[in-house]
């Protein structure tokens, strides 16, 4: 009986209205809304596989095609933006981009409408990317391949062949990662300099094909890093 009593006299007690309430409830996190109009979109092409008769020519480059999608997020047409002066190339990043996923545009009020977007695809034996490729293994018949091909199919366009402009930069580029920003005069002559180093690197890679590159080239490991950079 005094036991019961004091069961009785505990659940009347304020300890125990305390105990009784129940624990709040989890905090919840509004999620921010999604910002509309929102473009189309696409997966990334990171670099495409080519036929060996192309790299044996030193094919490389990149091509942009403009790829229109429905609202239900499905490819409708590819077109060529942006070509890579190697129709290997530009047939390898087509064939890859009907095959990507797309997610459709949205209006203002968040409905899925029709747009488009750009998609680009790249091969280069340099390029670490792309099968086989990387500039650890580039050798000097890759670089006379590829310097070759790419000086002679873009002549006219201004495009930027990456181990020649990685080359021609590495001064300046070192310069400011050690806190030094140069003038721009200084950055020219800089440029200009190692221009002229350049076309005695290749001259000397025509000489000795199956060399590596980078035993070719001053200062090989900030070489590589800037080249794996782009």
């Amino acid at each position: 009986m005094r036991r019961a009593l004091l069961l009785l006299g505990l659940a009347a007690s304020p300890l125990a209205a305390q105990l009784a309430v129940p624990p709040p409830p989890p905090r919840t996190v509004p999620m921010a809304p999604e910002r509309n109009p929102r473009p189309a979109s696409a997966q990334r092409i990171a670099a495409v596989d080519i036929p060996q008769a192309a790299k044996d020519e030193g094919h490389n480059g990149t091509a942009t095609y403009t790829a229109r999608v429905g609202a239900d997020g499905k490819l409708i047409a590819l077109a060529l933006k942006e070509s890579s002066m190697s129709p290997a190339i530009d047939a390898a990043v087509k064939a890859r981009a009907e095959t990507l996923r797309y997610f459709a545009a949205t209006d203002k009020d968040g409905n899925k409408v029709e747009g488009s977007v750009d998609v680009r695809g790249s091969y280069a034996r340099h390029d670490a990317d792309s099968p086989g490729g990387g500039i650890a293994t580039y050798t000097c018949g890759d670089l006379v391949r590829e310097w070759d091909w790419f000086t002679a199919a873009n002549a006219g366009p201004r495009k930027l062949f990456w181990p020649h402009n990685a080359y021609t930069s590495l001064t300046s580029i070192e310069a400011m990662r050690q806190g030094t920003t140069p003038s721009r005069e200084d950055r020219l002559l800089a440029r200009a300099q190692r221009e002229a180093l350049w076309l005695k690197l290749v001259k000397r890679c025509r000489k000795k094909p199956a060399r590596l590159m980078l035993e070719e080239v001053d200062q090989p490991e900030a070489y590589a890093n800037l080249v794996n950079s782009f």
